[in-house]
């Protein structure tokens, strides 16, 4: 009985198959890469929905007056005039329930956005206890009585009542493109004082 004569690989063999491995590997690493860019647009989307969930909860313990909260409380208190700087994280803390770590955006991370001193190399939730700026010019007003252009009384004093739905006003953003290009559709985050999420700025 003849020795059974063992199958080898040829080199031309083993030339084809890494072709074919590597061809398939730059079909899926770019696609495996974009997956996980929109799970994390995902998870942000689900912290800004929060945000917007304690924003309510914030609006009916202070008779539907929007807060006052500084725009880089990091850098200085401004636009108040308090000597202390205001924190979103400590307006609605309460209102997480301890959950603080909703308002970190995955995508805000260190080092991705080019900062000026004393913030260079930090990510917006490392600085600012959060990833998402405050529409500031809303502080003091009613929900119901912000329309168009976002701080504008609703109706308007005087002229054409050209109100909009106040539920049309984003109150809260991603700091900056944490998804994408500038103009990009999905490149910014922004939530709204009813609590829903969109890509756009109305």
């Amino acid at each position: 009985m003849g020795r059974m004569k063992r199958a080898a690989f040829t080199l031309i063999e083993l030339l084809v198959v890494v072709a074919i491995v590597g061809l398939l590997a730059g079909i899926l690493v770019p696609s495996l890469s974009k997956a996980r860019g929109q799970t994390r647009r995902i998870v942000c989307a689900a912290h800004l929905r929060q945000v917007g969930v304690a924003m309510m909860s914030y609006l009916q313990e202070s008779r539907d007056r929007m807060p006052y909260i500084s725009y880089m409380p990091s850098v200085d208190p401004a636009p108040l005039t308090t000597e202390e700087p205001i924190y979103l994280a400590d307006v609605l803390e309460k209102h997480f329930k301890g959950q603080t770590d909703v308002l970190q955006c995955p995508d805000d991370k260190p080092g991705a956005t080019d900062r000026a001193a004393p913030n260079t190399g930090l990510s917006f939730f490392q600085s600012e206890r959060s990833s998402y700026e405050y529409r500031v010019h809303l502080a003091g007003l009613k929900s119901t009585e912000i329309g168009r252009n976002g701080g504008r009384p609703w109706p308007p004093p005087g002229g054409q009542d050209d109100s909009v739905s106040p539920n049309t006003v984003w109150f809260a953003r991603d700091y900056d493109n944490f998804h994408g290009k500038a103009g990009q559709t999905g490149a910014r985050r922004y939530v709204y004082i009813d609590g829903h999420v969109s890509d756009y700025e109305n």
